[in-house]
């Protein structure tokens, strides 16, 4: 990152709070007030649209020279109306790994936009969404992003197993790096991630998601990664879980050794509903 950059990276710090305040601002409305009944669980299935903000701090290990990358985000989804959302991820980075450089280890990373979700089917049994989001080259050092920008399209299904109590999601996501820092190495990947959600009771659920990726810029090589959740929503507005994972097997960048994280959700009780005026007639 460049020092001209800094203005851009201030406006969108200022676009997040905007969207937070927004998101507060807007009259609430019955269809979409919450339920106690398992809505933090809906919160972890992404093709529902729920206002919300999170904040979660994740803990990754790689072989790579024996280094760790701590990354804490800031993250806000702004639903828009029935069918629309947007999303806002600014991650604060730091990397145990020693460069001859000296670079910067710690600080502002890759600041991720969602531009636009939009939920394309929904039935009381399954969900279909599409999105489009871009990863931007804001990090302040070459130990805390890819150094690229990436465009990255986004399909995700979800679908009721058993009596509301489990949910398989499926998520693909095609990544394409444009433009950023020459010295780096350009990105091409898919990432393939299924989730199956369990919820346990009103309170309580669990989250299994193995991810693969394909590198298409080392000859289409798959790596794996797999992640369990524990959740707790001590009450409806609030969200808390435990997270750990481990890498299995390829050299992927996104392939870690052990993770583990820490997180907690608000919901906000109202969104963007944007109604017609009666006509008064």
């Amino acid at each position: 990152m460049h020092d001209s950059n800094i203005p851009t990276f201030i406006k969108l710090l200022v676009l997040l709070f905007m969207s937070l305040w927004v998101s507060i601002a807007w009259s609430q409305t019955s269809s979409d007030s919450l339920k106690a009944e398992n809505q933090g669980a809906k919160a972890d299935d992404p093709s529902q649209f729920l206002t919300r903000v999170e904040v979660f701090n994740n803990l990754q290990r790689y072989d790579t020279k024996d280094a760790y990358l701590n990354q804490t985000t800031l993250r806000n989804i702004v639903k828009i109306g029935k069918r629309f959302t947007t999303r806002v991820d600014i991650p604060f980075v730091y990397n145990s790994l020693k460069t001859s450089a000296n670079h910067q280890p710690s600080g502002l990373g890759d600041i991720s936009l969602r531009l636009l979700g939009y939920q394309i089917l929904q039935t009381r049994k399954a969900a279909l969404t599409a999105s489009v989001e871009i990863s931007l080259n804001t990090a302040q050092s070459p130990l805390l992003g890819t150094g690229k920008n990436l465009f990255i399209p986004v399909v995700t299904y979800s679908t009721m197993l058993r009596k509301r109590t489990n949910l398989f999601v499926i998520i693909l996501q095609q990544a394409n790096s444009f433009s950023g820092d020459e010295a780096r190495n350009d990105l091409s990947f898919t990432k393939i991630q299924p989730i199956l959600l369990n919820v346990w009771s009103r309170r309580t659920w669990t989250v299994l998601a193995p991810e693969w990726y394909i590198d298409y810029k080392n000859n289409g090589a798959l790596s794996m990664n797999v992640q369990g959740r524990y959740a707790f929503a001590p009450t409806p507005r609030i969200n808390l879980w435990v997270q750990a994972g481990a890498g299995i097997f390829g050299d992927f960048i996104g392939r870690y050794t052990w993770t583990a994280e820490i997180g907690s959700r608000y919901f906000w009780l109202r969104s963007m509903n944007f109604k017609k005026k009666s006509s008064g007639k």
